[in-house]
């Protein structure tokens, strides 16, 4: 399953527009701000159409499963649907377990999951945790309007112009560009992103830099910026790009007719039965188009042609501006650099 799917739920009183754009999306919020309401109206015009009282435009299939059903597991309701949007209430614990992730990751539907607390198991975006925000009455309409908004769109990025440690996800190929780029400093690596947080306690330093996937980061993202909120003594800046094999596709160091057309509109090239994140799909993107030229991409062993000057400094120009590079990197080239 890949592509957008546009849902416009109405009843008299709400209306409801959202846009799923991948194969997990996490819907959080406080009661009262309308998950539970939405879910009701999406299930009872599932149930009965039109007599629920409720409309249901959607481009694609969906399914909502509110509760546990005496006599009846998850798996006996879920495992069968293909190719469907699958909403999970609230308070569903199974969402927890291992082999419901396993489900998740290898079904190749799309699932959004309401609930509060993070779940570890599952590799889902930072950009696609949402809240439902109420902008009153659009126009043209009577009902009061509902939408959903991203949580960390504009997650924090401190300044970091004097960078003294820094800490990356990756242990390998992304590890060894980082490490060349803003030598003479250490470049720590978590290995993992479920280390990330611990890897930050542990050092404890100040003007600290950290490095991580953003396509998967979904679950570690809110213990991290608590933490960081937490400790004013210390400068630590978090950089969340969508991976590192992104950085390089957008750079231009990598020459494909459609490669702009797949980074603009990724939804409709990663396959949810292939691909558990956006990270999986840019890293095996990427290997295809480099592969038998001198820019093959490894993601053990990073090929020296990404640390050529010429081609390290366009994969530079990809970093936001709050953070300082090196000073002998700050003029960028237009042309790669070939072996």
């Amino acid at each position: 399953m890949k592509g957008k799917y546009f849902f416009k739920v109405r009843s008299k009183r709400a209306l409801f527009e959202f846009t799923i754009k991948r194969n997990i999306s996490i819907l959080k919020g406080n009661s009262a701000t309308g998950k539970t309401t939405l879910l009701h109206m999406l299930y009872e015009y599932l149930r009965v159409g039109r007599e629920s009282g409720y409309t249901v435009t959607a481009n694609t299939d969906y399914f909502v499963y509110l509760r546990k059903e005496v006599g009846r597991d998850w798996k006996d309701i879920l495992l069968s649907l293909q190719n469907t949007v699958i909403f999970i209430e609230e308070n569903n614990d199974f969402i927890f377990q291992k082999d419901f992730a396993d489900f998740v990751k290898t079904s190749g539907n799309y699932f959004v999951l309401v609930n509060r607390a993070p779940l570890r198991m599952l590799p889902y975006s930072i950009h696609e945790i949402y809240e439902i925000v109420t902008t009153g009455q659009k126009a043209n309409i009577k009902e009061s309007y509902h939408s959903f908004k991203e949580l960390y769109s504009n997650f924090p990025i401190a300044g970091n112009n004097k960078i003294e440690n820094i800490i990356t996800e990756d242990s390998r190929s992304g590890h060894q560009f980082f490490s060349k780029v803003f030598e003479p400093v250490t470049v720590i690596s978590a290995n993992g992103n479920g280390n990330i947080l611990g890897t930050i306690q542990s050092l404890n330093a100040d003007n600290t830099l950290v490095i991580a996937d953003g396509a998967a980061f979904g679950a570690m993202i809110e213990n991290c910026l608590a933490y960081l909120n937490s400790r004013y003594d210390f400068r630590i800046s978090l950089w969340l790009p969508e991976s590192f094999e992104y950085l390089i596709l957008k750079s231009g160091l990598i020459h494909s007719p459609d490669l702009l057309t797949i980074l603009e509109n990724a939804s409709d090239f990663v396959d949810s039965m292939q691909y558990e994140s956006w990270e999986q799909f840019f890293t095996d993107l990427l290997m295809s188009l480099t592969k038998d030229t001198p820019a093959k991409y490894s993601k053990v062993t990073l090929n020296k042609y990404y640390l050529q000057d010429k081609n390290l400094r366009k994969i530079i120009a990809q970093f936001p501006d709050t953070i300082r590079i090196p000073e002998k990197y700050q003029n960028n080239s237009d042309e790669p650099e070939l072996l």
